[in-house]
């Protein structure tokens, strides 16, 4: 009986320790640094100044194959219009045609998606370019350079984003007194290989009248079999009708974008914006971490939160965003850095941080990061991201003494 009370008290004392522990550890974070027996802090909001603002891109290189065409009005970027320019490729070398006319020919592009208003209507004028392109390095998808290019007389075409999306493939069909002289009768030594023809034809602008309203960007895959320039022809020698297509996926392909930013818009800080398309991105700089540098603190978690600000002016919220390291005016990627999806719970975006932080405390890391929309070159994304008083960007810090 006496070992049975024994046993009793014994467990009832373990039980109500377990609990006490329990609840010291929910009070962390109360006070400015709170220190318990396990040597764990957590950061009061207090201490953390996380530096923030948002800065315009000097310019952007891009690997990708997407072209972007349309025009919208965003309430701090502007009037965002959108153009490319490209290049057309012969199909083999030492193409002969000899035509003596023209019965069709159309432009074939494939579509991938948009970026705003479906129901918008577009005004596109194709141009022929003025100017060589091979002298661009063909990994700089994005140009500043606005190339100079002549309406082609009748090629201008009205078409519905919903209805060309449906098809996913915008078809431009060219008045047929374009492209005889200009392509198929050119020089013999202008269609000997692709080097000589894009120097005698340098290729195509497309672009659309400004949207004032509510607008649209279309995404064109010109890296794709499926675009080219289709011309069906006859020739001197031949009744039959003949056709080629001239690829434009071995061509060099621009990106030209254009924004008319509000720069009083853009400078407020309750929040934070980014866009894509050689647009905006935001920096934050996490240099109040200096303070417990060489410390011997462990990270335990580190969870960057970033809200969304005020649902994003009603544009489409991106499902994810990227972050990097900043130094010496190089992005480099952040080692073993997780998240930044959209959370559609609380409207917003985490990082885990954990092992970059760390860096930061023990290794003296370069505390500067920045945040862009995600595969900017290929989209036309936009976000503000919430950073006032009552809904300010996060950082969740929990340390262990070392």
């Amino acid at each position: 009986m006496k070992k049975g009370v024994f046993y009793f008290i014994t467990a009832l004392l373990c039980v109500c320790l377990f609990f006490s522990c329990e609840n010291e550890e929910s009070i962390i974070g109360e006070n400015l640094l709170i220190h318990n027996q396990h040597d764990i802090f957590v950061l009061n909001d207090s201490l953390i100044n996380i530096v923030a603002f948002s800065a315009i891109e000097d310019s952007l290189s891009a690997q990708n194959s997407t072209n972007l065409l349309g025009s919208y009005f965003d309430p701090i970027s502007g009037q965002t219009n959108a153009s490319f320019c490209f290049q057309i490729t012969l199909p083999n070398n030492e193409m002969s045609f000899n035509a003596i006319n023209i019965s069709n020919i159309e432009l074939r592009l494939p579509l991938t998606g948009f970026f705003g208003d479906s129901t918008a209507n577009f005004n596109i004028k194709l141009s022929s370019l003025n100017q060589s392109i091979n002298t661009v390095d063909d990994i700089d998808y994005l140009t500043t350079q606005n190339f100079e290019s002549t309406p082609i007389e009748g090629a201008e075409f009205v078409i519905n984003i919903a209805e060309t999306l449906d098809s996913n493939i915008l078809q431009l069909p060219i008045p047929i007194n374009f492209g005889l002289n200009e392509i198929l009768n050119l020089p013999t030594q202008s269609l000997a290989n692709n080097e000589a023809f894009t120097e005698a034809f340098y290729g195509f602008k497309l672009e659309v009248e400004p949207i004032i309203n509510n607008g649209s960007i279309i995404y064109i895959n010109t890296s794709s079999d499926d675009a080219f320039l289709k011309i069906e022809y006859t020739n001197s020698s031949n009744e039959e009708v003949l056709t080629t297509n001239f690829p434009i996926n071995s061509g060099v392909r621009l990106n030209y974008v254009d924004h008319d930013y509000n720069e009083a818009l853009l400078s407020d800080s309750t929040f934070l914006f980014i866009q894509s398309m050689g647009g905006v991105f935001s920096e934050l700089d996490f240099s109040f971490l200096k303070n417990y540098q060489d410390s011997g603190y462990i990270v335990n978690q580190a969870t960057l939160e970033l809200s969304v600000f005020e649902e994003n002016a009603n544009f489409t919220i991106p499902q994810q965003i990227n972050l990097y390291e900043y130094s010496e005016n190089n992005l480099i990627s952040i080692e073993y850095l997780s998240g930044g999806f959209l959370s559609s719970e609380n409207n917003s975006y985490e990082f885990d941080m954990t092992r970059h932080i760390q860096k930061i405390l023990s290794e003296n890391h370069n505390p500067i990061c920045r945040l862009f929309t995600y595969e900017r070159d290929s989209n036309a994304d936009r976000l503000m991201l919430s950073n006032t008083s009552q809904n300010p960007i996060k950082l969740k810090l929990i340390l262990i003494e070392g």
